[in-house]
């Protein structure tokens, strides 16, 4: 707890970008025509990086495994952990971000390291969830075998003809009850490309505050940079988080950090190498 006089700590989050290839071909992805590279990761390195953090006396909020799709190189993520036990970094919230319905990327869910992990849910139909990924959802994709649910945040993009009104905002979040997962974010798609501006759904089409049983709690306002409001949908006893992000500023990230395997970045800038 912070104390009258005393002053805040610097903090960081740690994104770790394993790779650019994913095992999906969602149309309104960023990295959607990235392809997988196979440059060396150098993992000492990235010891380094939270070392010298740590030195400085900045706190490592959380490291972010991400890509592309961490599974498709889960033996180098394998290969993080392990060594992030060694240099005794157990203390570090370690969270993994994971298109989730797909078998490989369940099979990285089931580690027990992870503290938190962020996965795509951007439909409650498998045939749906299909043509939005590109590829064929196994029919148990939901079942989340060996996968603790409680550690789950989803992600459901709001894409036009998919998840676009309130009535199939509620079907998301009943189904995300019946799932037992625990929070839910819907999110607008940037627009990076022609699908994402010819399918984009503003998140106030959805009108969250029209949906029975759902009560807005709080809203975390950074002025033109950033903007998210938090809720909760109650229903037969069952209580589901629902994370609203209005907008956000890219540009606006100086307290995140971007490891490639190679260099560290201020944020999400290719050109912005600190180290």
């Amino acid at each position: 707890m912070d104390e009258p006089g005393r002053p805040v700590v610097p903090s960081v989050n740690l994104f770790v970008k394993v790779t650019n290839g994913c095992n999906a071909r969602c149309m309104f992805c960023s990295n959607a025509d990235a392809k997988a590279t196979s440059k060396p990761f150098n993992i000492v390195k990235l010891m380094d990086v939270i070392h010298e953090l740590n030195a400085k006396s900045i706190c490592v909020n959380r490291v972010n495994i991400t890509g592309g799709e961490p599974s498709i190189v889960s033996s180098l993520v394998q290969d993080i952990i392990e060594t992030m036990h060694q240099e005794n970094f157990d203390n570090i919230h370690l969270h993994l971000n994971t298109n989730g319905l797909l078998s490989q990327s369940q099979e990285l869910m089931r580690h027990p390291r992870w503290d938190s992990i962020s996965m795509s849910l951007h439909h409650y139909d498998i045939e749906m969830l299909s043509e939005l990924y590109g590829c064929k959802i196994p029919q148990d994709a939901f079942l989340f075998e060996g996968v603790n649910k409680q550690k789950l945040n989803v992600s459901c993009n709001l894409v036009k003809g998919y998840i676009d009104n309130p009535e199939e905002a509620q079907k998301m979040l009943d189904f995300a009850l019946e799932l037992g997962i625990p929070r839910i974010g819907f999110v607008a798609l940037m627009k990076v490309n022609d699908y994402c501006k010819e399918r984009f759904i503003d998140l106030e089409d959805i009108h969250i505050d029209t949906i029975p049983h759902v009560y807005f709690t709080k809203s975390m306002n950074q002025g033109k940079d950033c903007k998210c409001s938090n809720y909760l949908y109650n229903k037969d006893l069952k209580i589901l988080e629902i994370y609203m992000r209005n907008y956000a500023n890219p540009q606006y990230c100086e307290s995140s950090l971007m490891f490639d395997g190679e260099y560290l970045r201020q944020g999400f800038h290719d050109n912005n190498i600190i180290y």
